[in-house]
């Protein structure tokens, strides 16, 4: 399942070495970071956050799991959350990130989906021949747009999440 998610690009990987200690790239990413919960419905109130940290979620000595905080008026669906482990190497940082944008809230949905589209038009063939080459094409091109729209939603939140974490991890390792 993992491997047909990330062909996909609903899923990804990246590895980012750092020429930083451990301990000082942890503390500078607790500054930018507000701890807070990861799930799919918790940035419904991040937007009445008077915190300018760009993060929240979690943050180990060994692991992360972040993702980036909503703001008011933001455009941009924030549903993919990074999963991470710092290993520490002769002076270099490795961060090993997995980047997660499909959840189980998007498999109950897809099931949903399916099984809405498949009894409606169930229901028009044993219903309403005389109507059917017009409504079956009409559902057909919904279900597709229904299907489509939230798919191109996660596979931009988990590009946009990776490129902003590559940004900042480099960014966090230049002295302030």
């Amino acid at each position: 399942m993992k491997e047909f998610l990330r062909r996909l690009k609903l899923t990804d990987k990246m590895t980012t070495t750092l020429q930083t200690s451990k301990v000082e790239f942890i503390n500078r990413l607790n500054e930018i970071t507000d701890r807070g919960n990861t799930g799919i419905m918790s940035d419904i109130f991040d937007i009445f956050s008077s915190s300018k940290n760009e993060f929240k979620g979690q943050i180990n000595f060994d692991s992360f799991k972040i993702k980036r905080k909503r703001r008011f008026f933001d455009t941009n669906m924030n549903i993919a959350v990074a999963n991470g482990f710092f290993i520490e190497d002769n002076e270099q940082l490795i961060i090993e990130t997995e980047i997660k944008g499909f959840s189980n809230f998007f498999t109950i949905f897809y099931i949903f989906v399916f099984i809405f589209y498949l009894v409606s038009i169930l229901a028009f063939m044993f219903n309403d021949t005389e109507k059917l080459f017009i409504v079956i094409p009409f559902i057909l091109f919904h279900g597709t747009l229904m299907c489509a729209i939230p798919y191109f939603i996660i596979r931009r939140s988990v590009k946009r999440l990776k490129y902003e974490l590559e940004r900042e991890f480099f960014y966090l390792t230049k002295s302030y």
